[in-house]
């Protein structure tokens, strides 16, 4: 009896044996497998805004290596800590995200803003009500109305987008431009849509009331997908006349033919009707 307990034990340990082998190996091979088909990618533990310098938050082991699988991996990926050294965000970084190399400060080229290939990105700010009280978010689309008074120095240059040459001569003749060809004064107060449409890349707004979650009164700052040429013009109206924003519906998001009105008729100011 005491034989046969002793073979019975003996045949448990070497199940036992066998089972946690089959197990070993096949969590090896299991590893060996998921190790073959990833790649250990610099990952961060924590939200990271846009324009910190990395160097604290690696001496503070921020950072850390996740395994991704190779198929996924952005491109240019950051896959070790000596590439966060010495720089600066420029872009956010979001908690366990990968960390492409044109979010530091030293990457190549990018494009996080999104402008459109032609374009460049301008800033703006507009206070109250001429920021559409707060509402015009990240990716709106608005017009971009210019007024300038009467007796304002303006360039012809800003005039050609929307009256044609006769209507500038018209207007030129009315003014008392002082000689120069590329500038006339306005012979009247003129509000016009300098750009009829374009896409805000990026905007801050004052913060909202905390009771009412509405914006309150104050300025916005704005950076805008703007054409080299309206970029000119924006940049010029900018320090010479009023600028006032309006923000277009999701169905007009190119603008309107002829968005608002003006303040002379076009016979008062040009001398012959628009058309």
């Amino acid at each position: 009896m005491r034989s046969r307990g002793l073979v019975v034990a003996i045949a448990v340990v070497l199940a036992v044996l066998a089972a946690v082998g089959v197990i070993v190996y096949t969590s090896s091979v299991r590893e060996n497998a998921t190790s073959e088909n990833t790649t250990q990618i610099v990952t961060s533990s924590q939200d990271i805004a846009a324009n910190t310098p990395l160097d604290p938050l690696i001496q503070s082991n921020v950072f850390k290596l996740t395994a991704i699988p190779n198929d996924a991996i952005v491109p240019d990926a950051v896959t070790d800590l000596n590439q966060l050294q010495g720089q600066v965000s420029s872009a956010p970084i979001y908690q366990n995200e990968q960390i492409p190399l044109d979010r530091l400060s030293s990457g190549p080229g990018s494009n996080n803003l999104g402008i459109t290939p032609g374009n460049l990105a301008v800033g703006l700010q507009v206070d109250g009500a001429g920021a559409v009280n707060g509402y015009v978010q990240q990716g709106s689309h608005v017009v971009i109305y210019a007024t300038f008074n009467k007796g304002q120095v303006v360039t012809k240059q800003s005039l050609k987008f929307f009256l044609n040459p006769g209507q500038i001569g018209k207007l030129a003749a009315a003014s008392s431009q002082g000689g120069s060809p590329s500038l006339l004064v306005m012979p009247t107060d003129f509000t016009f849509a300098l750009v009829p449409s374009v896409k805000v890349l990026a905007v801050t707004n004052p913060p909202a009331d905390t009771s009412t979650g509405k914006p309150v009164a104050g300025t916005s700052s704005f950076v805008l997908d703007l054409s080299p040429s309206d970029a000119t013009n924006v940049v010029f109206a900018t320090g010479h006349s009023t600028l006032y924003l309006g923000l277009l519906p999701p169905d007009a998001d190119k603008g309107y033919s002829q968005p608002g009105t003006i303040g002379a008729p076009y016979a008062r100011v040009v001398g012959v009707n628009k058309g």
